[in-house]
Protein backbone atom coordinates (compact mmCIF):
# COMPACT_ATOMS: atom_id res chain seq x y z
CA UNK A 1 0.00 0.00 0.00
CA UNK A 2 1.69 3.51 -0.89
CA UNK A 3 1.78 5.68 2.50
CA UNK A 4 3.12 9.04 2.19
CA UNK A 5 3.17 11.88 4.94
CA UNK A 6 0.30 14.77 4.66
CA UNK A 7 -0.43 17.73 6.62
CA UNK A 8 -4.41 18.01 6.51
CA UNK A 9 -7.15 19.50 8.66
CA UNK A 10 -10.72 18.19 8.85
CA UNK A 11 -13.22 21.07 8.66
CA UNK A 12 -17.56 20.89 8.85
CA UNK A 13 -18.12 21.38 4.49
CA UNK A 14 -19.43 23.89 2.67
CA UNK A 15 -22.02 23.74 -0.26
CA UNK A 16 -19.03 24.59 -2.28
CA UNK A 17 -17.69 21.32 -1.28
CA UNK A 18 -20.68 19.95 -3.26
CA UNK A 19 -18.35 18.22 -6.06
CA UNK A 20 -16.33 16.81 -4.01
CA UNK A 21 -18.05 15.02 -1.76
CA UNK A 22 -20.10 14.01 -4.54
CA UNK A 23 -16.55 12.75 -6.22
CA UNK A 24 -15.91 11.18 -2.52
CA UNK A 25 -19.71 9.58 -2.61
CA UNK A 26 -19.43 8.07 -6.50
CA UNK A 27 -16.00 6.54 -5.66
CA UNK A 28 -17.47 4.98 -2.19
CA UNK A 29 -20.47 3.68 -4.00
CA UNK A 30 -19.74 2.62 -7.46
CA UNK A 31 -15.52 2.34 -7.30
CA UNK A 32 -15.06 0.83 -4.23
CA UNK A 33 -18.24 -1.25 -3.66
CA UNK A 34 -17.39 -2.73 -6.86
CA UNK A 35 -14.24 -4.08 -5.80
CA UNK A 36 -15.00 -5.78 -2.18
CA UNK A 37 -18.93 -6.81 -3.55
CA UNK A 38 -19.04 -10.74 -4.75
CA UNK A 39 -19.95 -11.84 -7.71
CA UNK A 40 -23.46 -12.32 -8.71
CA UNK A 41 -24.53 -9.22 -5.77
CA UNK A 42 -24.87 -6.24 -7.92
CA UNK A 43 -28.69 -6.47 -8.50
CA UNK A 44 -29.51 -6.52 -4.71
CA UNK A 45 -27.78 -3.20 -4.59
CA UNK A 46 -28.94 -1.46 -7.97
CA UNK A 47 -30.94 1.54 -8.61
CA UNK A 48 -32.30 2.20 -11.80
CA UNK A 49 -30.25 6.02 -11.98
CA UNK A 50 -27.74 5.66 -9.78
CA UNK A 51 -26.02 8.69 -10.46
CA UNK A 52 -29.21 10.53 -9.96
CA UNK A 53 -29.48 9.01 -6.63
CA UNK A 54 -25.95 10.10 -5.70
CA UNK A 55 -26.17 13.25 -6.41
CA UNK A 56 -29.83 13.64 -4.82
CA UNK A 57 -27.62 12.12 -1.51
CA UNK A 58 -25.36 14.75 -1.24
CA UNK A 59 -27.42 17.34 -1.93
CA UNK A 60 -29.57 16.08 0.80
CA UNK A 61 -27.07 15.88 3.25
CA UNK A 62 -25.78 19.21 2.48
CA UNK A 63 -29.37 20.82 3.02
CA UNK A 64 -30.21 18.79 5.82
CA UNK A 65 -28.27 21.49 9.04
CA UNK A 66 -28.84 17.99 10.82
CA UNK A 67 -26.33 16.03 9.56
CA UNK A 68 -22.79 16.60 9.83
CA UNK A 69 -20.29 16.03 7.03
CA UNK A 70 -16.78 16.76 7.93
CA UNK A 71 -13.69 16.49 5.02
CA UNK A 72 -10.43 16.36 5.82
CA UNK A 73 -7.98 18.53 2.75
CA UNK A 74 -4.17 19.09 2.26
CA UNK A 75 -4.10 22.27 3.67
CA UNK A 76 -3.41 23.29 0.17
CA UNK A 77 -6.77 22.42 -0.15
CA UNK A 78 -7.08 19.19 -2.11
CA UNK A 79 -9.75 17.27 -0.27
CA UNK A 80 -8.72 13.52 0.78
CA UNK A 81 -11.66 12.35 1.97
CA UNK A 82 -14.97 12.68 4.09
CA UNK A 83 -17.53 11.34 6.36
CA UNK A 84 -20.67 11.89 7.46
CA UNK A 85 -23.30 11.57 10.43
CA UNK A 86 -26.27 12.42 11.70
CA UNK A 87 -27.85 11.78 16.01
CA UNK A 88 -31.11 9.93 16.59
CA UNK A 89 -32.88 10.22 19.86
CA UNK A 90 -35.07 7.27 20.82
CA UNK A 91 -35.93 7.75 24.85
CA UNK A 92 -37.39 4.52 25.46
CA UNK A 93 -33.94 2.88 25.40
CA UNK A 94 -31.12 3.15 28.26
CA UNK A 95 -28.73 4.67 25.64
CA UNK A 96 -31.52 7.31 24.39
CA UNK A 97 -28.96 9.34 22.44
CA UNK A 98 -27.30 7.93 19.13
CA UNK A 99 -24.32 9.17 16.80
CA UNK A 100 -25.09 7.04 13.12
CA UNK A 101 -22.38 7.30 11.11
CA UNK A 102 -23.34 7.26 7.14
CA UNK A 103 -20.81 7.38 5.05
CA UNK A 104 -17.13 6.95 5.54
CA UNK A 105 -14.05 7.39 2.83
CA UNK A 106 -10.66 8.04 2.17
CA UNK A 107 -8.94 8.52 -0.95
CA UNK A 108 -7.26 5.19 -1.67
CA UNK A 109 -3.84 6.15 -1.85
CA UNK A 110 -4.36 7.26 1.84
CA UNK A 111 -5.95 4.39 4.05
CA UNK A 112 -4.25 3.54 6.79
CA UNK A 113 -2.65 6.85 7.00
CA UNK A 114 -4.75 7.72 10.19
CA UNK A 115 -6.69 10.31 7.87
CA UNK A 116 -9.87 8.01 8.21
CA UNK A 117 -9.80 7.33 12.12
CA UNK A 118 -8.73 11.10 12.47
CA UNK A 119 -11.89 12.55 10.32
CA UNK A 120 -14.12 9.46 12.51
CA UNK A 121 -12.76 11.03 15.57
CA UNK A 122 -13.88 14.63 14.79
CA UNK A 123 -17.34 12.97 14.41
CA UNK A 124 -17.42 11.24 17.13
CA UNK A 125 -16.54 14.63 19.00
CA UNK A 126 -19.93 16.18 17.27
CA UNK A 127 -21.57 13.62 18.66
CA UNK A 128 -20.33 13.51 22.18
CA UNK A 129 -21.22 17.40 21.21
CA UNK A 130 -24.74 16.76 20.88
CA UNK A 131 -24.78 14.86 23.96
CA UNK A 132 -25.11 11.65 22.51
CA UNK A 133 -24.13 7.99 24.48
CA UNK A 134 -23.10 5.95 21.94
CA UNK A 135 -22.74 5.84 17.94
CA UNK A 136 -23.21 3.39 15.13
CA UNK A 137 -21.87 2.72 12.12
CA UNK A 138 -22.69 0.17 9.38
CA UNK A 139 -21.07 -1.55 6.80
CA UNK A 140 -21.88 -4.09 3.50
CA UNK A 141 -20.84 -7.23 5.04
CA UNK A 142 -18.16 -8.22 2.52
CA UNK A 143 -16.24 -5.13 2.92
CA UNK A 144 -14.20 -7.48 5.29
CA UNK A 145 -11.21 -4.37 5.31
CA UNK A 146 -13.38 -1.86 7.05
CA UNK A 147 -14.83 -4.34 8.79
CA UNK A 148 -11.88 -4.89 10.53
CA UNK A 149 -11.01 -1.26 11.15
CA UNK A 150 -14.62 -0.36 12.49
CA UNK A 151 -14.00 -3.81 14.85
CA UNK A 152 -10.60 -2.15 15.91
CA UNK A 153 -12.20 0.75 16.58
CA UNK A 154 -13.93 -0.91 19.39
CA UNK A 155 -17.25 -1.20 17.52
CA UNK A 156 -19.64 -4.37 18.41
CA UNK A 157 -21.58 -5.75 15.35
CA UNK A 158 -25.35 -5.95 16.82
CA UNK A 159 -27.55 -6.77 13.95
CA UNK A 160 -27.12 -8.67 10.34
CA UNK A 161 -29.32 -7.87 8.01
CA UNK A 162 -30.05 -10.22 4.81
CA UNK A 163 -31.61 -9.70 1.46
CA UNK A 164 -32.68 -11.77 -1.90
CA UNK A 165 -34.45 -11.20 -4.77
CA UNK A 166 -37.65 -12.79 -5.31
Amino acid sequence: MYRRHVEYRVRQAQLSDRSAILAFHRALYTKHRAAVMPEGMQLLYAYRDFESVLADDVDAMLRNPATAILVAEEIEGAPLGYVTGYVENDPRRVLSRKGIVGDWYVTEKLRGTGVGKRLLDALMAVFREAGCNLAEIATWPFNEGTRKVIDRLGFEEIQVVYRREL
